[in-house]
């Protein structure tokens, strides 16, 4: 039979309420399971802390200010990020993403690492990935969640290339397609679709209007039965010319390590090319 570790209610009380541990960390103090404080908690009937009051102990840091990396941020919060602050008046800015690549934990872990704490977990069964990262007021410019690109972006083509590496890095797809260096993204963004679009006009990157390709309820996995919720876009960049274009605007601010060797990939495909053509 095991033994029953011993934690002295008075102890137990010192780091749960006033130090403000959570119960993973005082686990790590006695060399026993989160289970057993829980165990022990309930044997003392202590009342848990809201989880905001434990996760506001954690280190945090303001954001850089940095225009160009709160660039960036939107767009990959737009196409892919959950942002919630955990009650109306928490200090706790909580940054959310399920993922089942490698590369997307390892980007969150570089992009909100030294801002503050990054937790990740592995779904096993589904060999997936439940990143929370915990940030102060600092980022509530991540919270809103609409489909537009805001003014200060859209007038400063520096930021506005920021937003679409951002927007890439979540939503699109850079690769090759029939021998051919191709990108696109797929979203239901209408309006983020049509901003790009007229940014793309403007940088005389020249591709298809934007497309819709799946409509609001059409099931789209038959077996699972999964439907679109919203109706869903695309927009291509297939022309050489183009593509180089825009793979110099955005290369200096990609940060998803597998779109960068995609984005490389695609740059030897049109070298390559070239030089067959040539010969």
């Amino acid at each position: 039979m095991r033994k029953k570790i011993f934690i002295p209610k008075k102890e137990l009380f010192k780091l749960y309420y006033q130090e403000k541990k959570s119960k993973y960390k005082i686990g790590d103090i006695y060399g026993c399971s989160f289970k057993t404080i829980l165990n022990r908690m309930r044997d003392f009937k202590m009342e848990p802390l809201p989880r905001s009051i434990i996760q506001s102990t954690y280190d945090k840091k303001d954001f850089s200010g940095n225009l160009i990396e709160k660039a960036y941020l939107i767009g990959f919060r737009l196409g892919d990020l959950n942002v919630y602050q955990t009650s109306k008046n928490s200090e706790v800015i909580v940054v959310r993403c399920h993922t089942t690549t490698k590369e997307q934990t390892i980007l969150m872990q570089e992009l909100f690492n030294r801002y503050g704490k990054v937790s990740v977990s592995e779904n096993r069964k589904d060999k997936s990935f439940h990143i929370n990262c915990f940030l102060n007021k600092s980022f509530l410019f991540l919270l809103p969640k609409e489909d537009k690109v805001e003014e200060w972006i859209t007038v400063n083509n520096q930021y506005s290339a920021a937003f679409t590496a951002g927007y890439t890095d979540a939503e699109g797809n850079i690769g090759i397609y029939d021998g051919r260096a191709r990108f696109k993204i797929d979203t239901y963004d209408k309006n983020i679709i049509n901003w790009l679009y007229s940014w793309f006009y403007d940088n005389k990157i020249i591709c298809p209007k934007p497309k819709r390709i799946g409509l609001k309820n059409q099931i789209y996995n038959r077996t699972l039965g999964y439907k679109y919720s919203k109706d869903l876009w695309r927009i291509r960049v297939s022309k050489t010319p183009s593509l180089l274009i825009l793979f110099n605007l955005i290369k200096p601010y990609l940060k998803h390590k597998q779109k960068v060797i995609d984005f490389k990939n695609c740059i030897k495909n049109i070298h390559d090319r070239k030089i067959k053509k040539r010969n």
